[in-house]
Formats: C-alpha cells, structure tokens, sequence
C-alpha cells in the first residue's frame, strides 16, 4: 500500500484527483494508527482528516516515499491532542495526570497500548497489588479506577465526606507506586482504559 513517486510529483503542483487517490490509500491505515494512540475513532478520524488538510496546505514541500512522513504526522497530531487536553483539563486528577502523561510516552515509543492489555501476567500483578491495598482505600480505589465513580458518588455510597474519598485514592497511587515501580505508568494506562 504506497502511491507512485507520480502521484506525489502531481500533489506537489496542486492536483487534486492526485490528493484524492492519496488520501483513499491512507485514510483508513491512519485512521487505524490513531485509534490506538486516542481510542476514540470519532477523535482518530478529525487527526487523520488534520494532517491531510495540513499536507494539502504543505503540498509543494511533499516528498515521496510518504507513507512514514503520514504515520509521523499522525503521531505528533496525537500528542498534540494529549497536550492540549492536559491543558483544558486543568486541575486534571492525579491519576489522569499520569494517564496523559502515559498516552504521550507511549506514542512517543511507537509502541502499542494494546499489548499490555494481552499479558496476562501483567494484569495477574497489577490485581495483586491492589489486593495488597488496606480494605478501605481498596474498595474506594476500585469504584473510582473501575466503575468511574466520583469522589462525591464514593462520599455518599460510603457515607465520608469527599476529602477522605481523595485522601483514600493519593494513599492508593502511592502505595501502587511503591508496589509496582517501573509499571505503575502502564498500570494508569490500564486503568483509564478499562474506565472508559
């Protein structure tokens, strides 16, 4: 799957049927690369859709071969949008903090979210570690990392005020932390993906 040398020589000089067959070739291969950076294909598609609209604005400095030129672009779109969230999302959550912090790491490494998810050991040790958590901060910790529970649904499930439920969720990061050392990012990651 690449175009011809010819089909980039004719965008470089503004021909659209030439952008066309470009854009028919990558659209869904970027689309699909997006998608494992952001999650969201509706998010993937509006990235994918700006880097075409960027190498159309750009067309003249296109060089062939473009299919890694594309796959980097997207990439970089992709951090773009992560960076920008951190900023809309101010004061972001400590463990979204580390979430978007996770994101931009992994795109930036060209590796796959996805995989970490397959491992099965991974997974086994991460439910170790928070079996090791105390019982209160555990049951806290898990209604907001998995059931996506707010601090303020947690205070009154549980009767607490929400400054505990916060208190309560700090002391389970940072125990996780300690617990999990170099895997306590992919552990962030894993949980933002499983509360969405």
């Amino acid at each position: 799957m690449d175009v011809k040398r010819e089909t980039i020589l004719r965008i470089n000089k503004g021909d659209t049927n030439a952008f066309k067959l470009l854009y028919a070739t990558y659209y869904t291969y970027l689309c699909a690369i997006a998608v494992k950076y952001v999650y969201k294909p509706e998010i993937a598609e509006e990235i994918v859709n700006d880097v075409f609209l960027n190498v159309w604005n750009n067309r003249s400095s296109l060089v062939y071969p473009v299919k890694a030129y594309l796959i980097r672009a997207v990439q970089n779109q992709c951090l773009s949008f992560y960076r920008k969230k951190r900023l809309e999302e101010v004061p972001v959550s400590d463990i979204n903090g580390y979430v978007i912090d996770v994101h931009e790491q992994l795109i930036c490494l060209e590796s796959s979210p996805l995989a970490c998810l397959e491992n099965k050991e991974l997974t086994d040790l991460i439910s170790r570690a928070i079996d090791q958590l105390p019982a209160k901060c555990r049951e806290i910790f898990i209604q907001h990392l998995y059931y996506n529970k707010t601090y303020e649904e947690i205070a009154r499930m549980k009767n607490i005020s929400s400054s505990t439920v916060r208190v309560q969720i700090k002391q389970g990061l940072s125990k996780l932390k300690v617990l999990l050392g170099n895997l306590y990012p992919v552990v962030c990651l894993l949980l933002d993906i499983f509360q969405k």
